[in-house]
């Protein structure tokens, strides 16, 4: 970095040599320098810093080189009084490779640089026709009040910080190697919400790990508002970590805020498979939150009041490269699409005047190898309109008399049956290959009927078949 600094003003001073040539006043009596002979990093001098130095450019074509030890997170200030017109002066970071650098126009120069700290090299030379010279020079150093890191040490997942939820936490990264760890529990399966505020940079980590410190999931960067956020949907019950680092340029003496909540939801899991195709889906409600694990596309359908001017199909806790596609139901014709982009954790399709009618919906995780196991959350926001409960429609338009409402915690399924004519039916319960697993009798009356089917306390997870004798529909089991 040091050659690249000095390659970058060497083409510089070749490039103004005419003017500066111009411009150029011969010093017949330079002064001399306390701090020679210090032309190398090897012999740069160690100075002072908010105090002026006298130094001397002589003979002609000398370099001066000086050197200070920074603080974390400094402030420099670095003014060069009375030099030659085409003297210049640089600053290198020898232990982060930072570095700027400054020509002078024939007058008093001035550079500011904020350092994350350590070993500072000053360079002094001239580009141009050179000259012997004297000059003045102040290297001002300034450290900002750092913000009090009240939780160190947290550096390791052992020596995290318990706080609340809800409780709102300040912390800071103090150098590369520093990190912060939180840690909270959580009762029940659960949303997990964190968010992060005074974010300086989007190389500010923040992640969320599980109990053995596997990372679940990373903050996305809003730069406009300087803010991370996570989601982690269907989070079990269990003791989850937040952890903040530095990754490049990402310090600072400010301290950033992090809050974490959580609000009680549907364990995470694949809960309505099979649905990996248009034929599969199940019917869903309007305005009714959907959380399931996403390793394959999945299809639901949904219904969309008439008169409805505008509705939002939103998938949240999403990653780069997910794609969510909004097809009409009887035709699968493409009404919206959207592509999610980096740093973006979620997909929308907004539609306006297009009530009446079914859709399908597919969240596609489109990663072309081994597919995430994070749960996302699916709502499709129609502005007042009430959960849907009437039953669906299959492909020939014609009403299907069967919706299922499985309760796989419990073992129970809501059926809602359409009769006419009739004062019994018969709901049996097979599995894949047809074997009749359970049969049992209703009593039902014209019109619509809703059944509490229970299942066998001893069926196993999976898939299996549940019919009126007229109409079969699939449900997954999963206790």
């Amino acid at each position: 970095m040091k050659k690249l600094l000095l390659s970058l003003l060497a083409i510089v001073f070749a490039c103004t040599s005419i003017r500066a040539a111009a411009n150029m006043t011969d010093t017949t009596l330079p002064c001399i320098s306390a701090y020679e002979p210090n032309n190398t990093d090897e012999t740069a001098a160690l100075i002072p810093t908010n105090t002026d130095i006298q130094g001397a450019i002589f003979p002609s074509g000398d370099n001066d080189a000086y050197q200070i030890n920074a603080p974390a997170n400094s402030q420099i200030h670095i003014t060069m009084h009375n030099p030659a017109a085409n003297t210049y002066f640089g600053i290198y970071n020898n232990d982060t490779g930072e570095y700027d650098w400054a020509l002078d126009p024939g007058v008093d120069v001035v550079l500011n640089f904020n350092t994350l700290g350590g070993k500072c090299y000053i360079y002094v030379g001239q580009y141009g026709e050179s000259s012997e010279s004297c000059y003045t020079l102040n290297v001002g150093l300034a450290t900002p009040p750092l913000c009090p890191d009240t939780f160190e040490y947290n550096d390791v997942l052992d020596s995290a910080k318990t706080i609340a939820i809800g409780q709102t936490v300040a912390g800071r990264i103090s150098d590369y190697a520093d990190r912060d760890y939180f840690k909270f529990t959580i009762d029940t399966p659960s949303t997990i919400s964190a968010y992060m505020t005074n974010v300086v940079s989007e190389y500010l980590q923040f992640d969320l790990k599980d109990a053995n410190g596997i990372r679940l999931r990373s903050g996305v960067y809003d730069a406009t508002n300087k803010t991370k956020h996570l989601f982690q949907y269907g989070a079990p019950a269990g003791t989850y970590y937040l952890e903040t680092s530095s990754q490049r340029l990402a310090i600072s003496p400010e301290c950033y805020q992090l809050t974490v909540s959580t609000q009680p939801s549907q364990e995470c899991a694949d809960w309505y498979e099979p649905n990996q195709n248009d034929i599969e889906a199940p019917e869903i409600s309007v305005n009714t939150d959907y959380i399931s694990k996403l390793q394959d596309e999945d299809y639901y359908l949904f219904f969309v009041p008439s008169g409805t001017y505008y509705f939002e199909v939103r998938v949240d806790g999403l990653w780069q490269n997910c794609r969510v596609h909004l097809m009409e139901y009887i035709t699968l014709a493409g009404v919206g699409f959207d592509h999610v982009e980096y740093n973006e954790d979620y997909g929308s399709v907004e539609v306006f005047d297009r009530g009446g009618e079914y859709y399908i919906v597919e969240v596609d995780p489109y990663t072309g190898g081994t597919s995430s196991d994070k749960c996302y959350k699916l709502r499709i926001n129609v502005p007042g309109a009430a959960a849907r409960t009437a039953a669906p429609v299959t492909r020939n338009e014609a009403i299907t008399p069967v919706k299922l409402y499985p309760v796989p915690a419990t073992g129970k399924v809501f059926m809602e049956i359409n009769t006419k004519g009739e004062k019994e039916k018969y709901i049996t319960v097979s599995d894949l290959s047809g074997r009749v697993i359970s049969r049992q009798k209703y009593g039902v009356a014209d019109g619509l009927n809703k059944l509490e089917i229970t299942l066998p306390s001893t069926l196993a997870n999976g898939v299996y078949v549940i019919s009126d004798g007229k109409q079969s529909k699939k449900i997954l089991v999963r206790r």
